[in-house]
């Protein structure tokens, strides 16, 4: 016979469960700044469920340092494999994404239209065949699959985001108005 704080913890998704949709969306929308707050979130799981001394806040903001052994963490995870077997490749998609963000990073320096640019760099690309496994083992491993409730983490990227959105935008055009004149 299980506890009850047994049975919470089983129903509990093994990482962060949200829909692919918010991934996308909220990657868009903050710049990609939502990636690191995805990988902050799946190492602050890892580390409840591991029991793990680390510090998720860190690997998150230091996502490029990370990302290799996250992705290798999930794709390996032997209580999700018991459920779904991965598809995935996570050294490819891991290396994948560290190229999209680097190359996003140096194409933003340039000029403002090269940062509107930077921003719908797809580099969620490569952690949506991760986030769609680890949806995909929640749904076996619970019916009642709840996605994450959005948090103040998601609020914060949304809002983060849009001012950066405004910024950009407010420069290019400011930027016409210049030449204009």
């Amino acid at each position: 016979m299980t506890s009850n704080a047994q049975q919470d913890q089983s129903n509990e998704p093994l990482f962060l469960h949200i829909s692919s949709t918010r991934l996308i969306f909220l990657s868009i929308a903050s710049f990609g700044a939502y990636e690191a707050y995805w990988i902050y979130k799946n190492w602050q799981y890892i580390k409840k469920r591991d029991g793990l001394s680390i510090r998720p806040f860190w690997r998150g903001f230091f996502g490029v340092l990370f990302c290799h052994s996250l992705l290798r963490r999930i794709y390996g995870d032997q209580e999700a494999r018991s459920i779904k077997q991965p598809t995935f490749s996570a050294s490819g998609l891991a290396t994948g994404w560290i190229i999209l963000v680097v190359a996003a990073n140096i194409i933003s320096r340039a000029s403002i239209e090269a940062s509107l640019v930077a921003g719908i760099i797809p580099s969620y690309l490569c952690l949506l065949p991760v986030q769609n496994y680890i949806n995909s083992v929640a749904k076996k491993a619970s019916s009642a699959h709840e996605f994450y409730r959005w948090s103040f983490g998601h609020i914060f990227c949304l809002i983060f985001g849009i001012i950066v959105w405004i910024s950009l935008l407010l420069g290019l055009a400011e930027g016409e108005r210049v030449i204009m004149q």
